[in-house]
């Protein structure tokens, strides 16, 4: 998921900078590898993504980073509200809209 960051963002806050950025999920949803974050205009490092309901109220969206430390890479896992179960391979989830806050810095 490409995150189009909100007028304002990212904002700092002491050391670090807090951004909010909205998206689209994805046209086939990958179970095996998630749903990768991009934020462009954000050019620090990503420490911590918050978990959403999407718009619709009918998917939670989980941020996973790939290790804990030091610049990880992070997907977004996309699971149903109702069963809490993770969507299976193929689903088109491109109609979904989600907005998403987190923080970062440059270390």
């Amino acid at each position: 998921m490409t995150l189009t960051l909100l007028t304002g963002y990212p904002d700092k806050i002491g050391k670090r900078f807090a951004w909010c950025g909205s998206g689209s999920g994805p046209s086939s949803y990958n179970s095996t590898t998630g749903d990768a974050i991009t934020l462009p205009g954000f050019q620090n490092q990503i420490d911590s993504i918050a978990n959403a309901l999407t718009v619709s109220k009918t998917y939670l969206v989980m941020a996973v980073p790939a290790t804990v430390g030091k610049r990880p890479t992070w997907v977004l896992r996309w699971y149903t509200r109702s069963s809490a179960v993770e969507v299976v391979n193929g689903t088109d989830l491109s109609a979904e809209k989600v907005q998403l806050f987190g923080f970062g810095g440059t270390y």
